[in-house]
């Protein structure tokens, strides 16, 4: 089988993590399988994928928002004469719907995955009609959780056989059996506790109201951001604003997640919003408790494991509440049992699958 994934980016985030890790298994049940994207900037998961064989394009404009992105998947689609064309994010899943208007080939099949609850266009009624354009041009809607598929059946206002769920997976070994750094390596004092949140600085993922909760917490807990993006740089300001700045470290842009996720006491996803919570996931893979807020997605994953929380003072309490020892070990056992439910085998199969049925229709 020959497929095409376009994605609007490989910079940090949930989708462009679980491509990255999804496509080399593809790739190794003998399919030949390609990554287009229309942008390079900040692509830290294309190395990932080149190291793997995996051929990555880059569209030429270099551009997101470039209408000759349209062209250039085209030209790719025809180019290799692919057998799935699978979209994911919003700008892809435009171009990649506008470039099947010129493709002849009825046989080839288009996907597309829904990796959100929420997005802005959805605060725009008029931008109903224009996604029901684009979702309306593929076989397959797959959504990554029932809160995801749910938003956006309503959104769209369909309700057919054209959706689907197929949870994100992880590979559950590489985080369990990853080693920490130690604290001074991190620098901090052994007595300290390290709750840590890895995301991409953005008004979703809320890195302000986990900042705001600790004001509540002793000065031995300490928080670590990973990750950057567009409000790193007003979320700083932020931290000095409260008197932060000596409990808090940045340390932007990391690989190495697995062994970070490892060295932290506590995990936290404290967002506004969430298709489905992959660090979360990844939190508890790597036998941490996992502190999230209760919003759809994030929940599914989360609830009945780890501690899902409303507001700053409860993200607090949820802290505090595991000082003790006992509780502590119980939350995290729970935490790792639930992540084994979500295997990256499971989720690159279950696509392969859909792409075969789809094939056959």
């Amino acid at each position: 089988m020959k497929i095409l994934h376009v994605i609007t980016s490989l910079e940090l985030g949930g989708a462009e993590r679980l491509l990255t890790e999804v496509v080399p298994f593809q790739k190794q049940k003998g399919n030949l399988v390609k990554v287009m994207i229309l942008s390079d900037k900040n692509a830290v998961f294309k190395d990932n994928l080149e190291k793997a064989g995996i051929e990555v394009v880059v569209c030429k404009k270099n551009s997101i928002k470039s209408l000759s992105n349209v062209f250039d998947i085209l030209r790719e689609i025809k180019k290799e004469d692919y057998d799935i064309v699978h979209s994911h994010l919003v700008h892809a899943q435009y171009w990649t719907r506008l470039a099947r208007l010129f493709d002849r080939n009825k046989r080839r099949k288009y996907i597309t995955t829904e990796h959100s609850t929420s997005n802005r266009r959805r605060e725009h009624e008029l931008l109903r009609m224009l996604d029901r354009f684009v979702f309306g041009g593929y076989d397959k809607i797959v959504s990554i959780s029932e809160a995801t598929q749910e938003s956006l059946k309503k959104w769209l206002k369909r309700n057919d056989s054209h959706f689907k769920i197929i949870y994100n997976g992880i590979d559950i070994e590489k985080f369990q059996n990853s080693v920490g750094y130690t604290k001074e390596t991190l620098g901090f004092k052994e007595e300290d506790v390290l709750l840590m949140m890895v995301s991409r600085f953005h008004k979703s993922k809320n890195q302000k109201g986990v900042l705001d909760s600790l004001k509540w917490l002793p000065v031995k807990y300490k928080l670590i951001f990973v990750g950057d993006g567009a409000l790193e740089n007003e979320t700083k300001e932020y931290c000095n604003k409260l008197f932060l700045n000596s409990r808090v470290k940045f340390l932007g842009m990391r690989k190495d997640i697995p062994e970070l996720l490892k060295s932290a006491d506590i995990v936290i996803q404290y967002s506004h919003f969430e298709g489905f919570g992959i660090t979360a996931l990844e939190g508890m893979a790597s036998s941490k408790p996992v502190i999230a807020s209760d919003v759809p997605g994030l929940r599914d994953v989360v609830e009945g494991a780890g501690i899902i929380v409303n507001g700053e003072k409860e993200l607090a309490k949820g802290v505090l509440s595991l000082r003790n020892r006992a509780e502590y070990e119980k939350v995290a056992k729970k935490c790792f049992e639930r992540s084994k439910k979500y295997t990256l085998e499971w989720c690159a199969d279950s696509y392969l699958k859909l792409y075969d049925k789809e094939l056959q229709c």
